[in-house]
């Protein structure tokens, strides 16, 4: 009767946290579609969280947090490591610092910003996880100096890697051809460099995760 009793406690505080998260998230989508700022969908959230779980990393890298929504799922799933935010927007940046401190007071988090491309080689630790989902033409210009910031086994998952299945069109708009072919870029270096064994998932806006190989 004890051990059924803790069970049914223990089933009810995993009802309870589960509930509560999923109005926290479910305001901070209102919210962000109010302010028209863009967050990753609760399916791609769902699955850096799992890919922390199971990688176990000890460092994670974020490029491109906007305000923390992918930032919680990151963190999450963070056991004893730390994670590190880059984003050009100090605004939301402060915002995704607030609330993953608020959130996690308890973890390591860092929050830096500035142009990505000129961080990255600054940068003193070695990641096992990076996920990337800032501006899209410049994909392919992060991926080289991570490969110093990485280790043999790192992951580095990209979002909106089929661009709205525009990476696949033939005929490209003016104000899509940078970002097109920066995606493209980047596809071309985790496919073709040799340094990566790479996996294509029809998740969101698309998701390519890259096994670092070495150098």
């Amino acid at each position: 009767m004890i051990m059924e009793n803790m069970k049914k406690l223990e089933i009810a505080q995993i009802k309870e946290t589960c509930f509560s998260e999923k109005i926290l998230l479910s305001n901070f989508r209102k919210d962000a579609a109010a302010k028209k700022i863009p967050i990753i969908d609760e399916i791609t959230g769902r699955f850096l969280e799992g890919a922390c779980s199971i990688k176990n990393p000890d460092n994670i890298l974020e490029i491109g947090c906007g305000s923390g929504y992918s930032s919680y799922f990151l963190v999450k799933g963070l056991k004893n490591g730390s994670y590190t935010a880059i984003d050009l927007n100090g605004e939301r940046l402060k915002s995704a610092e607030i609330f993953i401190k608020s959130k996690f007071p308890d973890k390591n988090c860092i929050f830096l910003q500035g142009n990505a491309i000129n961080l990255i080689p600054s940068l003193k630790l070695k990641y096992d996880l990076v996920f990337i989902d800032a501006a899209k033409c410049e994909y392919a210009a992060y991926v080289k100096p991570l490969m110093s910031k990485i280790k043999k086994g790192s992951i580095i998952i990209a979002d909106n890697i089929f661009y709205k299945d525009k990476i696949f069109s033939t005929a490209v708009t003016k104000h899509d051809y940078r970002s097109v072919v920066g995606i493209r870029g980047y596809i071309n270096f985790v496919t073709g460099s040799g340094h990566f064994k790479t996996i294509f998932l029809d998740v969101g806006d698309g998701l390519s995760i890259s096994t670092f190989l070495g150098n």
